[in-house]
């Protein structure tokens, strides 16, 4: 299995729920980096929404 890490800090990056989600988002994104945040925002089709995982 590769390793995933946020494509916007590069931090590594795990699948567990981040824990400190923003109400507006809606539910809580299945990944997050490894202090329990939510990966780094970036623009999509709706404004800001937390960025998916790439893998190395």
């Amino acid at each position: 299995m590769s390793a995933a890490f946020c494509p916007e800090c590069r931090e590594p990056a795990q699948e567990s729920p981040a824990v400190d989600i923003a109400p507006c988002w809606g539910t809580s994104p299945a990944w997050s980096h490894e202090d329990g945040s939510a990966l780094c925002p970036v623009v999509g089709v709706n404004g800001y929404e937390p960025a998916q995982p790439e893998y190395v």
